[in-house]
């Protein structure tokens, strides 16, 4: 034992000697690396923390681990108590539940972003844009994720006022164009009002020649659905609309366009209507009309005072791949081509690709805004089609516009002499409200003669409360919109709380604040446009009725 007892001191005395080498050779170096590393923390930090986004990283317990200066004064919190902390504690539960299914994502080794809008009473809606970067060890472990959080809020604010400014410049190019279009308008009006009061006058000379009258009488009410239609045609183009789609007729759609510029349009330039198909689109009306108009009215300007000839045709086309615009992406097809042509100057290639820019315009001040071209262009590709332009000095210019086609969806069929007969054969009461007398007595005489028994009421008040005391007595209501004291939408709310499966129909010339989306909301069944022709009245009704009974 004695023997070996100096040879394990020499041992020991080895490695502490040996220990002692290493900790004066290694230990500066680890004390300088570790020095160097927490360096390195603290420029990484102050990068972070001066970074206008809300950074942070969490482990795999959903623990923050790390988040920048940012982060802790968006939560009003000190550093120490978020480190630690939960996800769930920091945000609290209504944040945490919407953004768990991207916590899981991130902890299951994806990345990615996504946006998210957060109310607040004090500021409002609050919008951020959440990038998200998944970390996993050499082994494929995931150890937790970065996060970095945008406040989004302005660059949203500022598109949706973007949206508002496109709306706004778009209505006051719709304005301009009914300006333009207002000495025709007149011009048509004052026409159809003459009519009507020459036919009315020769009715009465022959009032004791029934067919004759008769026949004038037919003439006054054509021209007073001719000046129903006009009206229709000025409102749905110059009204603030949501943008619907829907099956349409190009074909109708045109017409009415060229039957209304026509009188506008001055007499040394001739109109031509090659109009080859009536296929479908789909479309928002209102918008399609402003096209047609923009495009017809900019032709008949270019050519001015000189005069020429406008031609607007229409046709289908089948266009392939390698005929469509390869920077819009579209689908080949079937497609209407809308072509609108004049004999004007043509366009400098110069100005050739400016045209479709908002405010470019080749016109003196005062004579446009430049929107025409631009609002154009924005409805089409709108509707996933596209524009060509053909232009050569001297000769004229040519529109094309595609737009996809579709099958026709619009079923017309005329009202049979069984229906007619059946219309004339019911018996069900009436409750009719206007404050105009003359529409009071055409309407309760054309429905009495139907066999329907109606009850006419000049004010929404004492309808009510007529209804109020008798309100199983009626199986119908017709209003009036804009009435004194009480309008139209206030009745109808006020009879559907006394009988909800009451059927009402609601009559307006025209309402900003009161749409057919709002009336269908509010329960009433039918919303009509006046003039209201005795002749569709009667089959709305039964229509109405009809339903109520199965």
């Amino acid at each position: 034992m004695n023997k070996t007892t100096p040879h394990k001191s020499a041992r020991e005395k080895f490695l502490a000697l040996s220990l002692e080498s290493s900790r004066k050779s290694y230990y500066p170096q680890l004390k300088k690396h570790l020095e160097k590393t927490k360096e390195n923390e603290k420029r990484l930090q102050l990068l972070i923390d001066n970074l206008p986004a809300l950074i942070s990283y969490v482990n795999s317990e959903e623990r923050y681990v790390l988040v920048n200066r940012a982060f802790v004064e968006s939560f009003d919190l000190k550093h120490d108590h978020i480190i630690g902390k939960r996800m769930e504690t920091i945000l609290g539960k209504k944040i945490y539940n919407k953004v768990n299914s991207y916590i899981g994502k991130a902890l299951s080794g994806k990345s990615g972003h996504f946006e998210l809008s957060i109310a607040t009473k004090k500021k409002g809606t609050k919008w951020y844009e959440i990038n998200y970067v998944s970390e996993t060890n050499p082994q494929g472990i995931v150890n937790g994720f970065y996060s970095l959080i945008i406040d989004s809020t302005e660059k949203k604010q500022a598109e949706e006022e973007k949206t508002k400014l496109k709306d706004r410049l778009r209505q006051a190019q719709k304005m301009e164009a009914i300006g333009t279009l207002s000495g025709g308008i007149a011009h048509d009006f004052n026409n159809i009002l003459s009519g009507i009061f020459g036919y009315s006058q020769l009715a009465d000379i022959h009032i004791n020649d029934p067919e004759r009258a008769r026949e004038y009488i037919s003439k006054i009410v054509g021209g007073a659905q001719r000046a129903s239609s006009l009206i229709q045609q000025i409102l749905a183009f110059s009204r603030q609309t949501k943008y619907s789609k829907q099956p349409l007729s190009f074909f109708i759609l045109t017409k009415e366009v060229l039957r209304l510029i026509r009188s506008t349009i001055p007499s040394n330039i001739a109109i031509k209507e090659v109009l080859n198909t009536r296929a479908m689109i789909l479309a928002d009306s209102t918008q399609i009309h402003q096209v047609i108009m923009n495009l017809c009215t900019n032709a008949y300007h270019a050519m001015g005072d000189d005069g020429g000839l406008l031609t607007v045709g229409l046709d289908e086309v089948l266009l392939t791949t390698n005929q469509m615009p390869r920077e819009l992406n579209l689908v080949p097809g079937k497609y209407l081509k809308l072509e609108v042509c004049d004999t004007g100057p043509g366009i400098d290639h110069q100005i050739k690709e400016k045209i479709f820019d908002p405010y470019f315009t080749t016109k003196s001040i005062g004579k446009g805004t430049g929107l025409g071209l631009a609002v154009v262009d924005g409805i089409v590709k709108k509707h996933n089609g596209f524009i060509k332009l053909k232009t050569k000095l001297g000769v004229g210019t040519t529109f094309q516009i595609y737009l996809p086609a579709i099958e026709d969806e619009l079923a017309c069929a005329d009202v049979s002499k069984k229906e007619e007969e059946e219309l004339s054969t019911k018996t069900e009461k009436i409750m009719l409200v206007d404050d105009e007398p003359a529409i009071l007595e055409t309407l309760k005489a054309i429905l009495s003669r139907q066999g329907y028994e109606v009850s006419t009421f000049n004010n929404g008040e004492s309808a009510l409360q007529v209804f109020a005391d008798n309100s199983t007595e009626f199986d119908l209501i017709i209003t009036d919109m804009t009435m004194p004291q009480m309008t139209g939408d206030k009745l109808s709310r006020e009879v559907l709380k006394i009988r909800e499966e009451i059927p009402i129909i609601i009559c307006t010339g025209y309402h900003e604040n009161f749409s057919e989306e709002e009336a269908i909301r509010a329960g009433i069944k039918k919303y009509l446009q006046k003039p209201v022709i005795g002749k569709e009245l009667p089959k709305i009704i039964r229509d109405l009725l009809n339903t109520k009974q199965h």
